[in-house]
């Protein structure tokens, strides 16, 4: 991916986004190729459910459910784009993005004259279909099984990360997760410092 970003820079322009700000919604007809040059991007899909209130009475709310987080350099739903098929989730910023926009048409006469970019163009299609292989898996296991392994995946970053973006990130409550943390931590698999988690699996 690399060593096509200045080719792939070439194609297109440059836009900047801020922490919160939408790509797209789940739904939208791609308009042009999204590649991600710096920042993180949040692919979600809004999931509605019946909650029950007081007496008989029903309400219903929506939930994000997180499908995956897209770091830089990367492509973003790319296969939508080539596709050109509707967005089956929705993405917004996780934080500031520079996001490059490829209009599609020229992406696709991109790949049609460089035969090389196409494998890498493959392999990120590739990659994302393992994401989607590990997110169907995952649904298998519990929630702590699910917290454990998301903590030694990502143990470098936890000290950036609060209790509510790991919950959003494992499809649960904050009082869920705090009820497994509470588990973990009496089992001296995990600490807190200052509202951070130090894993100790």
């Amino acid at each position: 991916m690399q060593d096509y970003l200045k080719m792939l820079i070439s194609l297109g322009y440059k836009r900047f986004y801020q922490k919160g700000e939408i790509l797209f919604f789940e739904g939208e007809i791609p308009k042009q190729l999204f590649v991600l040059l710096s920042g993180k991007v949040r692919v979600y899909k809004t999931i509605e459910e019946t909650q029950k209130t007081r007496g008989k009475n029903t309400k219903k709310i929506a939930r994000e459910q997180t499908l995956h987080c897209i770091c830089a350099p990367n492509f973003i739903a790319e296969m939508p784009s080539f596709l050109n098929q509707a967005f089956p989730a929705s993405a917004t910023c996780e934080e500031e993005c520079e996001v490059l926009e490829i209009s599609l048409s020229t992406f696709q006469k991109h790949c049609i004259e460089n035969p090389s970019f196409c494998h890498t163009f493959i392999a990120s299609l590739c990659n994302k279909i393992k994401v989607l292989e590990s997110h169907i898996a995952q649904n298998s296991l519990s929630l702590k099984e699910r917290l454990v392994e998301f903590l030694r995946a990502n143990e470098a970053e936890l000290s950036n990360l609060t209790q509510r973006q790991i919950a959003q990130r494992l499809n649960t409550s904050a009082e869920s997760l705090s009820r497994i943390l509470r588990e973990l931590k009496a089992q001296k698999i995990l600490s807190t410092q200052k509202g951070k988690i130090v894993f100790k699996g």
